[in-house]
Parts: C-alpha cells; structure tokens; sequence
C-alpha cells in the first residue's frame, strides 16, 4: 500500500512543486481522505494565492466547505476608495482604485477555480464595506460623495456578480458598528495581531500625516470592527469562502477575531 507522500506524488504525475506546496496537498489529503477534486482545488489555488497568508486551520475550514454539499458562496469585502494625501479628506468621486478593480477580477477568478473544480456555487458577491469609515467625523458628513465612490464601484461590476452594501446585507452593523466604528474591550484580537496591524497601519497612515496615537486609535477601532464583521459572517454565511482584497494583509487574520483555530475561510490572491 503506497504511503501517503507516495499518493501525492502519484497524483502531482511528475510535477515539481515547492515543499510549502507539497505540505500542503498532505494536509489537504489527511484532512480530506485524499479527495481528488478538493486536491485539485488547491493545485489551482497555488497558482492564484499569495504564499504564507493561509495556515491549517484556514485550509481545514476551506475543506470543511467543499465537502459538504451545500452551494459555495464566494465573496470579497470591499472598501471605499479615500483621496491620498496630507491633509485630503473624503472619497474619491472620481473613480475606484487599482485594489478594487483588481479585486473584481480576482473575484470572479475564484469563484471560476471553485466552479471548474467540480463544487457548485452561488453567483459571487461583492460586499462594500460601507461602515467604520476613515476619519468619520468628517467623512460621515460626506455620504453623498460616499454614494458616488459605490457608484463608480458598480460600474465595474458584471451581470454575472452580486453586488450589495454591508449596511443593507446586514443592518445589525450599522446599530452596533456604524459609521463611526466601535473599539470592544476587550478587543477582539490578541495583542500580536494588534501589534501586527498598528505597525503595517503606520504606512499607509502616514499618507495622511497621522501621529501615533491616531494612528493606535484607529487601528483599535479597525480590530474591532471588522472582527465584529467576522463574527456575523461566520454565522450568515456559514459556507462561504472570501476573498481577501486589502493591501494591509496583516489584518486577515482580524476577521477570525480570537478564534485563530477556528477560523474564517480566506484565500488572499497574488498581486498583479
């Protein structure tokens, strides 16, 4: 009887494939007994994810997902797109940036890989994240410059993606989160993340010329919110996969909260 790594190498038929990858078809054919349609899953998702951002429990939880035989739901969280710079406040009325475009795409991408693997899915969805906004004791005066950004987002989008707006998909945020957004004590997160998300929050931040403080603020406000997002997605969209469309990847993990070990399904994407 051939051994574990045995099969695997018989199943990759002569293909060379990084260790990280094929430690990767292991606990996807442990976890799944070596089924072949969730292994081929993830041949094509290592050829679309960024490597590092997706440990065992998040592989686990995928697998969960495509085992059981429900449609899939394949969505991405979308934010609004805010004019950079020193001392620029609001949203760009304009267009939507490159991380939104690029995220339509990859959206639709994923949602192919899933379909043409065998799993059956929903139409895919984008989320606008239309809660918890930058600087909202300015921005929140700004709704109609607001409702232009997700007008511009919509224009990009196909017949072939469902489109709404977190507030509306799910209203109970917008009573506890608002536009304000909400720091929990405690936090959400453990403090790693935090440190995690303050740290890489710095760069962006800084465009706007942000001290420390304002800075730790936010970042605490961001945890919270989008931890409480998770939470409610964990349970609404209960076989769903997302992907994952921020620049700041240090904050993925947020959305799992505290349950690291249990935590939501996310593949996020390679840059173009």
């Amino acid at each position: 009887m051939k051994n574990i790594n045995e099969k695997i190498n018989s199943f990759l038929m002569g293909q060379k494939v990084s260790k990280e990858e094929f430690d990767d078809f292991k606990n996807v054919a442990e976890y799944t007994n070596f089924n072949e349609n969730v292994l081929n899953y993830f041949r094509d998702i290592h050829n679309f994810e960024l490597v590092g951002w997706r440990n065992k429990f998040v592989t686990q939880k995928i697998c969960d997902i495509l085992l059981n035989d429900e449609p899939k739901q394949i969505y991405a969280l979308f934010c609004p797109s805010y004019k950079k710079g020193i001392g620029q406040v609001g949203f760009r009325t304009d267009d939507v940036g490159d991380t939104s475009k690029n995220g339509i795409k990859k959206l639709k991408i994923l949602n192919d890989i899933t379909r043409r693997n065998g799993f059956e899915t929903l139409k895919p969805k984008a989320i606008f994240f239309d809660i918890a906004l930058e600087q909202p004791e300015k921005t929140k005066f700004m709704i109609d410059d607001l409702k232009k950004n997700i007008d511009n987002f919509k224009s990009y989008l196909t017949s072939d993606i469902e489109f709404s707006l977190l507030s509306e998909e799910y209203p109970e945020l917008m009573d506890i989160i608002g536009y304000d957004g909400i720091i929990t004590v405690p936090l959400q997160v453990n403090d790693d993340v935090l440190k995690r998300v303050i740290e890489r929050g710095k760069k962006f931040y800084q465009l706007f010329g942000w001290d420390n403080t304002k800075i730790e603020n936010r970042s605490k406000v961001i945890v919270s919110s989008e931890a409480i997002v998770g939470t409610i997605i964990r349970y609404r969209m209960q076989n769903s996969i997302m992907l994952y469309t921020p620049t700041m990847l240090e904050r993925a993990q947020v959305y799992s909260g505290r349950k690291q070990n249990d935590p939501l399904a996310l593949i996020v994407p390679k840059k173009d």
